[in-house]
């Protein structure tokens, strides 16, 4: 792991507040990229879940799974994700990201992009599990893929570019006053794979 690229984004939330991106585009290395990549897409028991838009019912576009205290769970848009609790690589991998950001995690939602026709849209994790402004990690493995952010009220638009082996910590008030995505992209035809660690007090 790169300790020393670290690059401070800062990002307007109000008028009055501000808050900041962490962001360490060189995180791990190529070849610890690699393994890690690799164990993600070959030991993780992915779920393929379905969302309900417009009346109708339809894959979301990635695979996922939820990790944490297997007696909890975590639901958004309406699907519950019962967690399955932390192998231990991927436990000390959190550890390592605490080690890295100085905070706590104690969840991960860890997503498969198996090429660029799968992405996530616009949202914000600001679910009322994870507290008040919550932190969230995020690791990237894989295709370099393009992280957009847009601002609620002024629709202010940010684009940063996620290369394997990055880390990104999203600071207080991001998930309150901006939203997120990864647009589908017909370029890209390799998997990324993305942990995003969060804390829950329950």
């Amino acid at each position: 792991m790169d300790l020393f690229d670290q690059q401070l984004i800062p990002v307007r939330l109000t008028e009055e507040r501000h808050s900041q991106i962490a962001f360490w585009p060189n995180w791990f290395n190529g070849e610890s990229a690699d393994s890690l990549l690799r164990q993600s897409i070959n030991h993780i028991d992915w779920r393929s879940d379905r969302i309900r838009i417009a009346g109708k019912t339809i894959p979301i576009p990635r695979l996922q799974q939820w990790f944490g205290d297997p007696d909890t769970s975590y639901t958004y848009s309406n699907i519950r994700l019962q967690a399955v609790a932390f192998p231990g690589w991927i436990d000390e991998l959190r550890k390592q990201v605490e080690d890295q950001s100085g905070e706590r995690f104690n969840r991960a939602l860890v997503n498969y992009y198996r090429d660029g026709s799968d992405s996530v849209d616009w949202h914000a994790d600001d679910e009322a599990e994870l507290g008040f402004e919550p932190l969230v990690a995020s690791l990237s493995l894989g295709a370099e893929r393009v992280f957009q952010l847009r601002h609620n009220i002024t629709q202010e638009r940010l684009d940063i570019s996620l290369p394997h082996g990055s880390l990104l910590v999203m600071g207080p008030g991001i998930q309150t006053h901006w939203q997120h995505r990864i647009a589908k992209s017909k370029k890209i035809d390799q998997p990324r794979v993305n942990f995003t660690f969060r804390y829950m007090a329950k």
